[in-house]
């Protein structure tokens, strides 16, 4: 047996990983099958924004966020969010959960109806890591 280290793109450590959780997933009687939420904003056949996440045992998971510099304050970050929240509700998700950091977006969750749950200090130093859920039934 020996340990590397995967840095190549597109090496399938991660379909494997994934592969085994699933596995032991399924014996406990939760399948681990994510279904992905992928959401582009384009203009002029460019990203200017996007949302990636996925949902999973009736949750939304935002996994990541982001708008162009250049875009920022239109309303976009909040277009995507919700119809990611949309897509969820109509999967039968009764709640979403994000994660962001004090120097980025917590704000911004709040206003859309976001609670936090918990943080992780000193991620990075001097900041904190926080956790956010929403209920989505109605």
């Amino acid at each position: 047996m020996n340990y590397q280290i995967s840095e190549a793109h597109g090496e399938p450590v991660e379909t494997a990983v994934t592969a085994i959780l699933s596995e032991n997933s399924r014996s406990t009687g939760f399948p681990y099958a994510p279904e992905p939420v992928k959401l582009k904003i384009v203009e002029n056949d460019e990203i200017i924004a996007g949302l990636v996440g996925f949902t999973l045992w009736e949750w939304l998971y935002i996994e990541t966020l982001a708008v162009d510099a250049n875009h920022r304050g239109q309303g976009l970050g909040r277009r995507l969010v919700l119809e990611a929240e949309r897509i969820a509700r109509a999967r039968n998700c009764h709640a979403a959960w994000v994660d962001t950091f004090s120097f980025q977006a917590p704000e911004f969750y709040s206003r859309l109806g976001y609670t936090p749950f918990g943080t992780l200090p000193d991620f990075p130093d001097g900041q904190q890591r926080i956790f956010f859920r929403k209920e989505l039934a109605g």
